[in-house]
């Protein structure tokens, strides 16, 4: 992509307790927006984000790894941050640039220490969050626990978008509570998937949750609300509109299921993504220091703006030297 408009960026941070399938995720968001041609494996050491070689021995991330891809003509700038407690200090630097927190739940052991922290830090920042159940292909999931769980923990705005249809071994199909379809999947972690009719089983909960997810996202706008109760719904393009506010105002903290390994319900969570959430065109201004100052100033995300930036992090590599990591909040770079 060039000339990429503000508009057009989405800065997310994909971040919760050690082992709930982060890396493997944006790895395979990587795979599908094409920027690799194929998903590596932790155990193998062929993570495009765990490259240092204490990570590849340890099988674990120790530092968080910028990375990017297209997709639906956005561009999409990932942080890929450690979970073990021990380096969760990486994961609150790349909230602090992050315009999204995407926190990974595994769907066999759900809402652990680490989910409570980076969710903490999210709230820290005022950074609108999303949860992903990861490993939906594994052994004794428990998708339905997990959801209770973290409406009762965080907020019962916590709303599922996807629902798995086939968990554990095999899993390739998930309902869509927005498009009241069902995605199957191939099994060959291509990622491809055929949108078809609901099972006749699922057709009346999603029916319900349909209108149930319309009613959350009116509430965050009072025109939407007059006009869902005058109408009795919404169009689709203010459905689009009001998924969009509802998540900046967290109105709704959507919920996607997704087994990173085998390529199910990924290409959704980037349609996701890409569509509704947050652009650093919709943050409110931000409060910087001038340099060399104490003196504070407001800014907003525009080109016209003074150039400002934020270094989130720095490192020394080997034959290299020093390397500094930034967010650009206005102005440019080149």
């Amino acid at each position: 992509m060039s000339n990429i408009q503000t508009k057009d960026i989405r800065n997310i941070a994909i971040v919760g307790h050690g082992t709930s399938g982060k890396t493997i995720l944006a790895e395979t968001m990587l795979y599908n927006a094409g920027e690799t041609n194929r998903i590596g494996k932790i155990e193998d050491g062929t993570t495009i984000s765990d490259y240092h070689h204490q990570e590849i021995n340890r099988k674990i991330s120790i530092s968080s790894t910028p990375l990017h891809c297209n997709w639906l003509d956005k561009r999409v700038n990932i942080q890929d941050a450690p979970g073990f407690l021990d380096f969760l200090g990486e994961a609150k630097s790349s909230l602090r640039v992050s315009d999204l927190s995407v926190i990974a739940v595994p769907a066999t052991s759900g809402v652990e220490t680490g989910t409570d922290i980076v969710s903490g830090y999210a709230d820290e920042y005022g950074i609108p969050k999303m949860f992903v159940v990861t490993m939906l292909d594994k052994e004794h999931t428990k998708f339905d626990a997990i959801l209770s769980d973290l409406q009762s923990h965080f907020s019962r705005r916590v709303f599922p978008l996807t629902l798995p249809v086939n968990a554990g071994a095999g899993f390739n199909q998930v309902a869509d509570v927005l498009r009241k379809t069902m995605l199957t999947y191939s099994t060959d972690a291509s990622g491809k998937s055929e949108e078809g009719d609901l099972p006749d089983n699922l057709k009346d909960k999603i029916d319900q949750m349909h209108e149930e997810l319309i009613e959350f996202i009116a509430e965050s706008d009072d025109t939407l609300l007059e006009k869902f109760f005058d109408q009795g719904g919404l169009s689709e393009e203010e459905l689009r509109s009001g998924i969009h506010e509802a998540i900046l105002s967290e109105s709704i903290i959507p919920l996607v299921a997704t087994a990173a390994q085998t390529n199910v319900g990924v290409t959704r969570l980037l349609d996701f993504i890409s569509k509704y959430c947050p652009s650093p065109a919709d943050v409110a201004e931000v409060s910087v220091n001038k340099l060399g100052s104490d003196d504070e100033t407001m800014i907003t995300a525009s080109t016209d703006q003074p150039t400002s930036l934020f270094i989130y992090k720095t490192v020394s590599e080997p034959h290299v030297g020093e390397l500094s990591f930034f967010r650009v909040y206005s102005g440019s770079v080149k």
